[in-house]
């Protein structure tokens, strides 16, 4: 896209492929953390009320943004490579972020593969 020549520019794709291999992790977290909550969607904590939580010093409180507190190994990596999967075949066939052309989906095949 641009040349190769210059330095600057090399510089600029330097800086960019950084930025966007430190900011990955940042995207999948809370993705991973939304997509833990959208199936783990039947656990629904108890409500805790006020008195409750002052009465025992040894109450926990949950984050009830966060994912469920018991994912596992197993269930965090499928939902991880499942996020990272995803991202790169989306940006495998994304080839024109043009919004004004339109073409179908089997057209856009045809023509990565031949």
């Amino acid at each position: 896209m641009y040349p190769s020549t210059s330095l600057f520019i090399a510089v600029g794709q330097l800086a960019i492929a950084i930025l966007v291999m430190f900011s990955y992790p940042l995207q999948v977290h809370p993705c991973r953390n939304c997509l833990d909550k959208v199936f783990h969607a039947g656990h629904v904590l108890p409500n805790k009320t006020t008195g409750d939580l002052e009465d025992s010093d040894d109450a926990v409180i949950e984050d009830e943004h966060g994912g469920s507190p018991d994912m596992s190994t197993l269930k965090h990596t499928l939902l991880t490579l499942a996020i990272v999967a995803s991202g790169f075949t989306i940006a495998y066939f994304v080839d024109d972020l043009q919004m004004g052309k339109q073409r179908s989906f089997s057209d856009h095949l045809t023509n990565v593969f031949l």
